[in-house]
């Protein structure tokens, strides 16, 4: 190892010239390294699946007659995707899960921005809510992210805007009517 440092040092623009460069910019790397690490400390959380999202159909609802427009996630994908990484919803706006097999679905808040209400529909009745579920802190682990499970089997899950079931006056046994729409031809 010696030896090759010593024919390296020889050597015009050898390691002993990128050291001397260096260390002739002084401080300048310490400063970048931190810039660096405050920029990617800074940006924001990206998906896992990147910035691209597929655009989903979309529904509308009547909740105990208070129109709603939602999106309709059937795909596996969605459906885990759901609204992460969004930065909110517009008002009177939400998601709707549609599964084949009515179970106790369980929702947690992994990768959410905000807070929601997680409404448990069956047979176009609301069976059971979780209100105002919010985010964990950034760095928690996922076994600390706060969950939500349906209090019975259902076929369909409604997630809107923390607050709007109460500002609705919204709850269990309310009716739930929806509309799909047509395919794009």
């Amino acid at each position: 190892m010696e030896a090759r440092w010593r024919w390296n040092d020889r050597r015009p623009g050898g390691q002993r010239d990128a050291i001397r460069a260096m260390s002739s910019a002084g401080s300048t790397c310490p400063v970048m390294v931190m810039f660096l690490v405050a920029f990617l400390v800074a940006s924001p959380a990206r998906p896992p699946w990147g910035g691209q999202v597929e655009t989903l159909p979309g529904a509308t609802m009547l909740v105990n007659g208070v129109p709603l427009r939602v999106e309709v996630a059937r795909s596996p994908e969605a459906q885990q995707r759901g609204l992460g990484y969004r930065n909110g919803l517009a008002n009177n706006t939400g998601m709707l899960f549609v599964y084949d097999e009515a179970a106790a679905h369980t929702f947690w808040m992994k990768g959410m921005r905000f807070c929601l209400d997680i409404v448990w529909v069956e047979r176009n009745t609301i069976v059971g809510a979780a209100e105002s579920i919010c985010p964990a802190p950034a760095g928690t682990s996922d076994a600390a992210i706060p969950r939500a499970q349906a209090p019975e089997p259902v076929h369909d899950v409604l997630e809107v805007r923390a607050g709007w079931l109460a500002a609705h006056g919204v709850g269990v046994g309310s009716r739930v009517m929806i509309h799909l729409d047509e395919p794009a031809r």
